[in-house]
C-alpha cells in the first residue's frame, strides 16, 4: 500500500488512550441555551479541536454519523477581519483564520493527519466523512485518507464549482472549484440518493432494469417509452455559488461556505436525528444547516470570533423559527451549550455582545 511520509510522522495511535484520559475532564459548560429535551444539548466548543476530539472520544467514539472538516488549505495566508463593538467607536483588527505554515508542509501534514485519524475513531460504522480542500494540498490528502480510512472506503470526490467567484488570474486559468473527498468506515454507510431540479423540463427515455441490465422501457406494442422529467440525479459536480456580501447569511468570516453546500452534504449522508460534527466550524454554516435539517450537532473552533458568529446564527435562527427569547425553552428542538477549557479566561457575557464584523480589504 502506498503511504505518504514526512519528517517526524506520528500516527498518534500509541498515545490515544493516554490523551483520552488526559482530556477526560478538560471542558466545562460556559454558557447554556436551554432545551426542553434535557437528554441532549448540541455542543459548541471554543478550543483547539485536537483537545476537543480527544475529549469527545471518551463518550462519542464510533458514534458521530457525519463529520465534515473544512481545515486550512496550506494557502500560506492569514485572513483578517475588523471588529467593532456597539457604542464603541474603536475598530479592532484581528486574525480570523490562520493558514500560514512558513512553507513547512511537514508541520501541516502532521496537523491534519492527527485530526483525520481521530475523525475515523469518532465516526460511526454507518457514518460518512467529508473533508473540504483545494488544489494546494489535495494530492497529499487523498493519499493520507487512503492510508487512514482504507482505499476501498473511498466513496466520492465532489467538485464544488463556484461559478460566481471573481478571479484576477493572468498566468493560469481561474481556479473556480474546491474538492470534497468522501470516505466511509465500511460498506454499510448512510447514503441518500438526491435529485436536483433541471433548468427546464426535458424529454427522456424511460429506462428499466431487466435481469440486472438497464434497458429502454417499451410499451405492449414494442414502442420505446419517453417521459418528461423536471429533475436529475445528483452527480459529483455541484454548481453552487460562493458566498457574497449581499446574502442574508453573510457573516464576513473569511472562509464562510454557502449554506446550500452544507445542506446538500448533510442530506446526502445522514437522517433526521443523526449526529453531525464540524471541528473547524468557522462561522457555523454546518451547524446552521444541521439545525435546519433537524440533526443533532457538535461544533468547535479555536477562534472565539468563530464561536461568537456560530452561536449568534443558531440563536437568531431559533428566535426566528420558535419565536421565543434566548434562555427560554425552545419549542420542538434542542438547545445548545458553549464549552471551554477549564483554564480559559473568556469573559462572561462575551457571546451576548453586539459585534459588527467586516472583512479587511
Amino acid at each position: 500500500m502506498v503511504k505518504l511520509e514526512w519528517n517526524n510522522k506520528d500516527t498518534c495511535l500509541s498515545t490515544l488512550n493516554t490523551y483520552k484520559d488526559q482530556y477526560k475532564n478538560e471542558f466545562r459548560v460556559f454558557k447554556k441555551y436551554s432545551s426542553n429535551q434535557q437528554e441532549w444539548n448540541n455542543q459548541l466548543y471554543c478550543a483547539d479541536n485536537l483537545e476537543v476530539m480527544y475529549y469527545l472520544l471518551n463518550e462519542f467514539e464510533n458514534k458521530i454519523d457525519l463529520i465534515y472538516l473544512d481545515p486550512p488549505f496550506f494557502s500560506g495566508s492569514n485572513y483578517d477581519i475588523i471588529i467593532k463593538e456597539q457604542n464603541n467607536p474603536v475598530e479592532i483588527e484581528t486574525i480570523a483564520y490562520k493558514d500560514k505554515w512558513e512553507n513547512d508542509i511537514d508541520l501541516y501534514l502532521q496537523m491534519l493527519y492527527t485530526r483525520l485519524s481521530l475523525s475515523k475513531h469518532l465516526l460511526s460504522p454507518k457514518g460518512l466523512f467529508f473533508i473540504h480542500i483545494d488544489w494546494h494540498s489535495s494530492h497529499y490528502i487523498r493519499i493520507m485518507l487512503d492510508e487512514i480510512f482504507g482505499r476501498k472506503n473511498f466513496v466520492n470526490e465532489i467538485i464544488w464549482y463556484y461559478y460566481n467567484k471573481y478571479s484576477a488570474a493572468k498566468s493560469n486559468l481561474p481556479r473556480a472549484h474546491d474538492n470534497i473527498f468522501v470516505y466511509s468506515k465500511g460498506k454499510d454507510y448512510t447514503f441518500n440518493e438526491l435529485r436536483i431540479p433541471r433548468e427546464k423540463p426535458i424529454k427522456q427515455l424511460k429506462r428499466e432494469m431487466i435481469n440486472g441490465v438497464l434497458k429502454n422501457a417499451k410499451d405492449k406494442d414494442g414502442n420505446i417509452i419517453y417521459r418528461i422529467v423536471n429533475d436529475k440525479k445528483l452527480d459529483d459536480v455541484w454548481r453552487i455559488p460562493c458566498m457574497q456580501p449581499a446574502s442574508k447569511q453573510w457573516t464576513a468570516f473569511p472562509t464562510q461556505k454557502h449554506h446550500k453546500l452544507l445542506e446538500r452534504i448533510i442530506k446526502l449522508g445522514s437522517h433526521p436525528g443523526d449526529l453531525i460534527a464540524d471541528f473547524f466550524c468557522g462561522s457555523g454554516t454546518t451547524l446552521y444547516a444541521a439545525e435546519k435539517l433537524n440533526r443533532r450537532w457538535i461544533g468547535s473552533d479555536i477562534s472565539k470570533i468563530a464561536i461568537y458568529l456560530s452561536a449568534k446564527r443558531i440563536r437568531d435562527y431559533k428566535k426566528k423559527t420558535s419565536k421565543t427569547l434566548i434562555n427560554q425553552i425552545y419549542r420542538g428542538g434542542f438547545g445548545f451549550e458553549i464549552l471551554i477549557n477549564n483554564n480559559n479566561d473568556l469573559p462572561v457575557g462575551f457571546f451576548e455582545k453586539n459585534l459588527k464584523i467586516k472583512r479587511k480589504r
